[in-house]
C-alpha cells in the first residue's frame, strides 16, 4: 500500500473521530445545562408556574414549525446544491407567511389550555418565536453546508443563560413566576440569535429571489407538523387532562429519556453532507453497524441517566413521579437510539409525500394508543410509551422494507448484512 495514501486515510479517520467527539461533547453540554436549568426551576418555582412555563415552551416549539413553514429540512437539503437552492428571499417570504399563522395557532392552543392570550406572556412568546424562526432557518442552511457546531450548541447556550437568570432571582429572593422565566428565555434567544448572524458561526443563503416552491414548503409544513405531533406534542396532550404538577414531572422525565437519541442525532448532524450523497436504496452494512453502535451508546447513557434521576428525585417537588415516568419511557427512547440514523437518512433523501404518509400513520397509532391507555389507566398517560415502543418498532421495520428493501432489525438479529435477493 502507498504509505502516503495510508497516512491520508489515518489522518482523515482521526479527523472524523474528533469531529464526532466534538458533536457528542456539545450535546453533553446542552443536556447538562438543560438538566441544571430544569432542576433549578423545579426546586425554586412552584409546580403550577413550572407547568405553565412548560406549556408556553411547548407552544413555542409547535409554533416554530408553522413560522418556518416546516422549511428547516428543505433549507438543509438545498443548501449544498449548485447554484444554491435556497436564497435570502426564501427566508423573508417564509417568515412573512409563517409568523402570522404561528401567532394564530399559538393563541388557539393557549386558549384551549385556559392560559391568557392577551398579556405579557403571549408577547414574550411571540418575540422569542420571531428570533427563534430566523435562527432556525440560518442554522438549517448551515447544516446543509456541513456546519453543525452552533446548531448543536445553541440549546446549551440558552439553558446556561436560563440557569444564570434563575440563580440570580433565587439569590435575590425575588419571586420567580412564569412571566419572569419567559423574559429570561427571550434574552437567551436574542443572544444566540446575534451569534447566528456572525458569518464564522453560521451561514446565510445568498441574496436573490425565492427559489423554493410554495407547494414544497406546504408539504414540508404538513410533514413537520406531523413529526412534531409524534415527537414533541406529548406534553401538550397530557396537559389537556392532567394537573400542572404532573406536567412538570412529565417534562423532566421526557427530556431525560430523550437525551440518548439526541446525542446520536447531534453526531449525525455532522454527517448531513455525506448523507445527502448517499443512495438510500443501497444502504450497506456499515450504516447498520453505525445504528447498532448508536444503540449501545444509548444503553450506556440510559444507565447513567437513571442514576442521575434516582439521586435527584428526593430533592425535587415532583421527583418521585418524574422517576416513574422516566422508567416507563425508557423502552421507547432506547429504540429511538437505533432508528434515528435511518430516519434522518430518509428525511434527507425520500420524497416529502412519502415522508408525510408514514408520519401520518405513526401519529394515528400514537393517538389511538393514548385513547386506549387513558381508558384503562386514566391517571397514568405515560404508559402509552410501552405501546409506542412496540408499534413504532413494527412501523419502522415495515417502512424500511417498503423504501429500502430489507428489515433492518431482522437482518441484525440474523447477523447477516447481505441484501436479500
Amino acid at each position: 500500500m502507498n504509505i502516503l495514501h495510508r497516512t491520508a486515510q489515518l489522518t482523515g479517520m482521526r479527523a472524523v473521530q474528533l469531529h464526532g467527539l466534538g458533536a457528542l461533547a456539545s450535546r453533553l453540554y446542552v443536556y447538562l445545562s438543560g438538566f441544571l436549568a430544569l432542576f433549578l426551576m423545579a426546586a425554586y418555582v412552584s409546580p403550577s408556574d413550572f407547568g405553565e412555563y412548560s406549556i408556553y415552551q411547548s407552544v413555542l416549539e409547535v409554533a416554530l414549525v408553522v413560522a418556518t413553514l416546516g422549511s428547516s429540512l428543505l433549507f438543509a437539503r438545498n443548501a449544498a446544491t449548485v447554484p444554491p437552492g435556497v436564497r435570502r428571499g426564501d427566508v423573508l417570504r417564509t417568515l412573512a407567511i409563517g409568523l402570522p399563522l404561528a401567532a394564530l395557532l399559538s393563541a388557539a392552543v393557549l386558549r384551549i389550555q385556559h392560559l391568557p392570550v392577551l398579556g405579557a406572556p403571549f408577547v414574550l412568546v411571540m418575540a422569542a418565536l420571531t428570533v427563534f424562526s430566523l435562527m432556525s432557518l440560518r442554522l438549517s442552511y448551515s447544516r446543509g453546508l456541513g456546519l453543525a457546531g452552533l446548531l448543536n450548541l445553541e440549546g446549551g447556550i440558552r439553558s446556561t443563560i436560563l440557569v444564570i437568570g434563575v440563580a440570580a432571582f433565587a439569590a435575590w429572593g425575588a419571586e420567580l413566576r412564569a412571566t419572569q422565566l419567559l423574559l429570561i428565555n427571550l434574552l437567551a434567544f436574542l443572544l444566540v440569535g446575534a451569534a447566528c448572524m456572525h458569518s464564522r458561526w453560521a451561514a446565510g443563503p445568498p441574496a436573490g429571489r425565492p427559489a423554493l416552491g410554495l407547494a414544497s414548503q406546504g408539504s414540508a409544513t404538513v410533514y413537520s407538523l406531523l413529526m412534531f405531533l409524534l415527537r414533541k406534542s406529548d406534553l401538550l396532550v397530557v396537559a389537556f387532562f392532567m394537573p400542572l404538577g404532573y406536567v412538570g414531572a412529565f417534562k423532566i422525565a421526557f427530556l431525560l429519556a430523550e437525551a440518548p437519541s439526541q446525542f446520536v442525532q447531534a453526531f449525525l448532524y455532522t454527517k448531513t453532507r455525506p448523507m445527502l450523497g448517499t443512495d438510500a436504496a443501497h444502504a450497506d452494512g456499515s450504516e447498520l453497524r453505525l445504528a447498532k453502535h448508536s444503540f449501545l451508546l444509548g444503553c450506556a447513557l440510559f444507565a447513567a441517566l437513571a442514576v442521575v434521576i434516582a439521586a435527584a428525585a428526593p430533592l425535587l417537588k415532583v421527583g418521585r413521579e418524574a422517576l416513574e415516568i422516566f422508567l416507563c419511557m425508557a423502552p421507547y427512547f432506547l429504540l429511538r437510539t437505533y432508528t434515528v440514523h435511518h430516519e434522518m437518512l430518509l428525511a434527507l433523501k425520500a420524497s416529502m409525500a412519502s415522508l408525510g404518509w408514514w408520519a401520518l400513520a405513526e401519529v394515528l397509532l400514537r393517538l389511538l394508543s393514548y385513547g386506549a391507555v387513558v381508558a384503562v389507566f386514566p391517571g397514568k398517560p405515560h404508559y402509552v410509551f410501552f405501546i409506542a415502543a412496540v408499534s413504532d418498532l413494527l412501523l419502522y421495520e415495515v417502512r424500511m422494507r417498503a423504501l429500502l428493501g430489507f428489515f433492518p432489525l431482522a437482518r441484525l438479529v440474523r447477523g447477516s448484512f447481505q441484501r436479500p435477493s
